[in-house]
């Protein structure tokens, strides 16, 4: 097992169980007790979680994985608005990919008031859903379901998009850093993305300023494969002044006040 992989599955099983111990981990892996400590201590060192005397124990308050429920209620004026603000860089008849996240959740709810011939490609159940009453052509990736994001990874996931062909793809991130670029939890979900923005001629990255200056498990895009990141005012001004002095361009959206899609008015 790859050292992204079995770090992937220390924190699953965090999540699972709240704790471990360093000879678990060390019995369930077959590495040394010094490979399960050098795990332990750069996930905490990236607060995924925290160390305790002989294990860890998963760090709440940590961006990695929040349940998909959970995640629908953080930040919703933010993600609102940078849905709304995506709105503009899409036109009727586009071919569109969206990933799987809240604020393509929203997104997607936003353009089915606006639009009335799109395709869209999404790995994401609750987006397909939310846009199965639609008469818009959808394909919905297959491939295995990751629980907490909701989205559909892995192989065969990426096989299907090597076939396919979009004018634009909306990305989400759960970290974007100066350094490591755009970073998911999960390195197949890392894997599905990269396929995303392979398959799409432009990409348009929707994240909130919660998620900006972070760095999660793996880096699946760098920052100038995004053609644009959109994001919200609460975003740091010093990250602001770093991509403006890498010539990279952002779009720093209104927040809206209501927190509810369905109510908004599109535009």
């Amino acid at each position: 097992m790859k050292t992204e992989e079995r770090r992937s599955k220390i924190i699953e099983l965090l999540e699972q169980k709240g704790a471990v111990q360093v000879d678990e981990l060390v019995g369930l892996f077959g590495v040394s007790h010094v490979t399960i400590r050098k795990d332990l201590t750069e996930l905490e060192e990236r607060g995924l979680l925290q160390r305790t005397h002989g294990g860890a124990i998963f760090a709440h308050k940590s961006l990695f994985n929040p349940s998909f429920r959970e995640k629908l209620h953080l930040q919703q004026s933010e993600k609102l608005g940078i849905a709304h603000a995506a709105l503009r860089y899409i036109e009727e008849g586009d071919t569109l990919i969206l990933d799987a996240g809240t604020t393509t959740l929203m997104l997607a709810r936003l353009m089915k008031r606006r639009f009335r011939s799109l395709y869209v490609i999404t790995n994401s159940v609750p987006i397909a859903l939310e846009l199965s009453e639609t008469r818009w052509d959808l394909l919905l990736l297959g491939g295995q379901v990751r629980h907490h994001s909701m989205a559909l990874i892995g192989p065969a996931t990426v096989r299907t998009l090597e076939v396919y062909h979009a004018d634009k793809a909306f990305m989400s991130a759960t970290g974007v850093s100066i350094a490591k670029g755009y970073t998911t939890p999960n390195p197949y979900e890392a894997e599905t993305k990269r396929a995303m923005i392979k398959a799409a001629d432009a990409t348009y990255a929707v994240v909130d300023s919660s998620k900006l200056g972070r760095a999660t498990l793996a880096s699946f895009a760098a920052l100038r494969e995004a053609d644009l990141l959109i994001t919200d005012a609460g975003a740091d001004p010093e990250f602001l002044e770093n991509m403006q002095r890498l010539e990279l361009k952002v779009h720093v959206a209104e927040t809206y006040p209501s927190a509810q899609p369905h109510t908004a008015k599109a535009g």
